[in-house]
């Protein structure tokens, strides 16, 4: 029953060129979003929604990822429910970004997600999410003309899995990637890249899902290294600075129990970096300034902090690259 709680509140939470309903979406190259959009993918139909900025030739393109049990509507508020990610719309107004938020398939235990490198993973799907999203990038630098060189990731949960799984299989379609509340897969199906790439990782020290000091996710989700762990390894593949410049966030929020520390490693080939915000008492949520979850949903994944915003974090740390 707990469980079953915690799933189903989750869920309620964290609420291709074809379409379903685009018939009043803006024309290609128009600012606006293109929903439910489809590709083929070896002979399966995936979808996806697309979101295309005043000018998309030569743009950034950001790839969101949804978590387990979640899809591309709940991951961007579609659904009306509370959504950080939401915010990486105003992000791509502002900055002139190509979004684009693919949607995974179900898995033996009946929920959308991705098949990421967690061997050991009960209920992610077998589907090859790698070329999913692979051909889905070569579509878009196709298709809008967008900037090759500016092609990131990030995904919360089994969304940052995957981001890493990219990481590791299509290193060189990638400038960098974030990963959120997501740790490095100790029984892995992926070979491990040596390719240096930027990578973000953002982890609370109270997660109850992906524990930040290693070890079996609950719901046998997977055995996954600790958040340090999962640091060094990075660290060791870009040969950044082993000893990172360390900044403490205002305690701006003082209710949610949260503080944020942010951990630099620079310096590493080709100008890659490794950055960590440690989020002290932090569960398995996305710091989010605006977008904000309910008590009782925090009563199942623990706090969220209010003293960062993840998308704006996750882009400002993109920019540079």
């Amino acid at each position: 029953m707990k469980n079953i709680l915690f799933y189903l509140s989750f869920a309620a939470v964290l609420l291709s060129c074809n379409t379903e309903d685009d018939s009043n979406a803006p024309l290609p190259g128009e600012e606006g979003w293109h929903k439910n959009q489809t590709i083929n993918i070896s002979g399966t139909t995936r979808n996806y929604h697309i979101y295309l900025p005043n000018s998309v030739s030569n743009a950034p393109v950001v790839f969101l990822l949804h978590g387990n049990r979640s899809d591309k509507d709940q991951i961007m508020g579609f659904t009306n429910a509370k959504a950080p990610y939401k915010v990486w719309e105003n992000i791509a107004i502002q900055e002139n970004i190509i979004l684009v938020v693919p949607n995974g398939v179900m898995g033996a235990n009946n929920h959308r997600g991705w098949n990421d490198c967690r061997s050991d993973a009960d209920g992610n799907p077998n589907s090859n999410d790698v070329l999913f999203i692979d051909s889905l990038i070569q579509f878009v630098l196709n298709e809008h003309s967008a900037n090759a060189t500016r092609v990131f990731a990030v995904g919360t949960s089994n969304g940052g899995h995957m981001a890493m799984r990219l990481a590791q299989e299509i290193p060189d379609k990638l400038t960098a990637f974030g990963a959120i509340v997501a740790s490095n897969p100790v029984n892995t199906q992926c070979v491990n890249a040596t390719v240096p790439i930027s990578a973000l990782f953002m982890n609370g020290t109270q997660d109850p899902i992906n524990p930040y000091e290693g070890g079996e996710m609950s719901d046998d989700r997977g055995e996954v290294y600790s958040s340090q762990e999962t640091i060094d390894y990075w660290v060791n593949r870009n040969q950044t600075n082993t000893t990172p410049t360390v900044t403490d966030f205002a305690d701006t929020d003082t209710g949610d129990n949260c503080t944020v520390r942010k951990h630099v490693y620079a310096n590493g080939i080709n100008n890659t970096e490794v950055v960590f915000y440690e989020v002290t008492g932090g569960g398995h949520t996305e710091p989010s300034i605006s977008e904000r979850y309910s008590n009782a949903f925090k009563l199942i994944v623990k706090e969220q902090n209010g003293d960062i915003e993840m998308a704006n974090e996750v882009w400002n740390f993109f920019k540079t690259k």
